[in-house]
């Protein structure tokens, strides 16, 4: 289910555009469902990530350490992906 809806947010990013289909589903397979509520905290400034974000549905506001509201982020939107694409490209020059 999850890797049907969210196809088209992973294709969206840049770096899955023309990447093996095979790989992109395989992407897909580990993706989790995660809800927030308006207020939470998704990710603090200076947190180390090893996750990548996709939002299906909603507004997500980045704030800046002192509470300055940088942009916001929305429907198709994604972040955090840095990481997790550095992790892919290790692992693939390693195999």
């Amino acid at each position: 289910m999850i890797r049907h809806n969210c196809k088209s947010l992973v294709a969206s990013v840049p770096f899955f555009t023309h990447a093996d289909p095979v790989f992109v589903m395989s992407v897909l397979s580990h993706l989790r469902y995660e809800m927030f509520q308006p207020g939470d905290f998704i990710v603090r400034e200076g947190t180390i990530g090893d996750k990548m974000y996709f939002i299906d549905d909603g507004i997500v506001d980045v704030v800046t350490g002192d509470d300055v509201a940088a942009t916001s982020l929305s429907d198709g939107s994604y972040f955090g992906g840095i990481i997790i694409i550095i992790i892919i490209i290790i692992i693939i020059i390693i195999k």
